[in-house]
């Protein structure tokens, strides 16, 4: 018997579809990893053929850098009852000043996020597609708030 639940199971495949999408899909992902674009497809798939398929550890790390979020990661981490934080260790060197560009950036994927939620809620019920369409959502608004996070604290 397995020691994750089929609940997590399908939580894992979404994260790791999420991931996928920010990582520019399968067919970029490809290039930078070592599987090809149909199996990271079947890594995100939720159907029978394909329900016990997850991305090895390894092509995880490099979706969720390309994706330039902690996404898998963090779905791991929930289920075994942790967060993740980034940690604060570049230097001011390292980083460049968070700008007006970067207010703009957050604003316009604050409005993406309430946008897709409207839109999701429009007929009175939010189906999978829409959850997934705001959660996309979310993922890139965390990306972004997650940067300018990074260099605000940093400190010369």
């Amino acid at each position: 018997m397995r020691s994750i639940s089929d609940k997590q199971g399908l939580t894992l495949k979404a994260a790791t579809r999420r991931s996928v999408d920010m990582a520019g899909g399968g067919d970029a992902l490809q290039h930078v990893t070592r599987v090809k674009a149909g199996n990271l497809s079947k890594y995100g798939s939720a159907n029978e053929e394909n329900e016990e398929k997850f991305m090895p550890i390894d092509v995880a790390v490099e979706s969720d850098l390309e994706a330039g979020a902690p996404i898998i990661l963090t779905a791991m981490a929930e289920i075994l009852g942790y967060q993740v934080t980034p940690l604060a260790h570049a230097s001011a060197a390292d980083v460049k000043p968070i700008t007006e560009r970067d207010a703009l950036r957050i604003a316009r994927e604050a409005a993406d996020v309430v946008n897709a939620m409207v839109r999701a809620i429009e007929d009175g019920t939010v189906d999978s597609a829409e959850e997934r369409e705001i959660t996309r959502e979310i993922d890139e608004l965390k990306v972004a708030l997650v940067d300018v996070m990074r260099r605000a604290k940093v400190r010369t």
